[in-house]
């Protein structure tokens, strides 16, 4: 599976995002997700280890009434939300 950064957000999804991040008090980062071929997805990995983090966030350690919201927003847009400390 390839995650990356979820750009060209619709407003419905911007929205949700952001009202999620006003309530919970937790920022909120969108990744938009795929399968890919794996060998593909194992050369992959081998460029992302090699180029090393490009940005680290420590993640946030939301509760489970806010890891419950942040589930159920990405059910409902259809991407994979992560919490970090901002």
């Amino acid at each position: 599976m390839l995650c990356a950064i979820a750009r060209n957000l619709d407003d419905d999804q911007l929205d949700a995002i952001k009202g999620l991040e006003s309530d919970l008090g937790v920022t909120i980062v969108a990744f938009a997700c795929r399968e890919i071929d794996p060998a593909r997805e194992e050369r992959l990995r081998q460029i992302e280890a090699a180029l090393g983090p490009v940005l680290t966030v420590p993640p946030a350690q939301p509760d489970d009434v806010q890891l419950t919201r942040i589930r159920e927003t990405e059910q409902r847009i259809g991407l994979s939300l992560v919490a970090v400390e901002s």
